[in-house]
């Protein structure tokens, strides 16, 4: 009973490596946090820089944090392989994922696709007045391939943009005079083809473990064994949802 309230006269530092020091008379300064050690009886005054505390309890019960310690998203909490599901080319009558693995400290991805088309007949997008009626894709994918190379300038986070190029393989029907009413079968061609796009997106990150990809490409296309129109300009839009491991 007697020795009982000098144990208890004690205040408590916490270090950031989780190891405390018995204290008095501490004194917190803008840089330091001044003490003498509760045992020691020559009144030695001892210094700790204030980045290397976490707390601070006082014998009296009131605790003063030094530190609050903050969780990063980075891009090994996120992990470093996505899955992704392509919702657009599904629309368009492809069903295509791909896997991406993410490199350097979250600064570059490499991505892998693989898309299978599920229809024989082109797609035809309406876009509204004033600047057009109709976008036909005249190229019907029956499967690619490929790999693309994603920038991450700003590494991994929430939202996060980045930018790179797409090469593309892939197998197709090729409809060289299709219009919205009809098409003539003697001009369908099955083709080999290869794309090369630059693409530009946006990621949005809503769970460690789930994202939301927006993304435009431009860039060119050609076609092996079609009569005209070997090598055209095209674009993309997707819109994808990935998850992450």
């Amino acid at each position: 009973m007697i020795i009982s309230p000098s144990l208890l006269a004690q205040d408590i530092i916490t270090l950031k490596n989780n190891y405390t020091i018995e204290a008095k008379n501490i004194l917190v300064t803008p840089d330091e946090l001044k003490y003498q050690n509760f045992y020691s009886e020559n009144g030695e005054v001892l210094v700790l820089q204030k980045s290397k505390v976490v707390s601070i309890l006082y014998q009296n019960g009131s605790k003063v944090k030094i530190y609050e310690p903050t969780i990063k998203v980075t891009h090994n909490s996120m992990g470093e392989n996505l899955i992704t599901f392509h919702f657009l080319d599904f629309v368009t009558s492809n069903f295509t994922i791909s896997y991406e693995r993410i490199i350097a400290n979250g600064k570059y991805g490499i991505q892998i696709p693989f898309s299978f088309g599920y229809s024989d007949k082109p797609t035809t997008i309406h876009v509204p007045l004033p600047w057009d009626s109709e976008y036909t894709n005249s190229l019907v994918n029956q499967f690619y391939t490929g790999i693309t190379f994603n920038i991450y300038p700003s590494g991994q986070g929430k939202i996060k943009y980045f930018l790179g190029p797409t090469l593309r393989f892939g197998i197709g029907d090729y409809y060289e005079n299709w219009n919205d009413y009809n098409y003539d079968s003697n001009y369908i061609t099955n083709t080999g083809y290869i794309k090369f796009l630059v693409n530009n997106g946006i990621v949005f990150t809503f769970a460690n473990s789930l994202s939301i990809t927006a993304i435009g490409s431009i860039g060119i296309q050609h076609m092996y064994k079609v009569n005209t129109n070997h090598t055209q300009t095209t674009g993309a839009l997707s819109l994808n949802m990935s998850y992450r491991f």
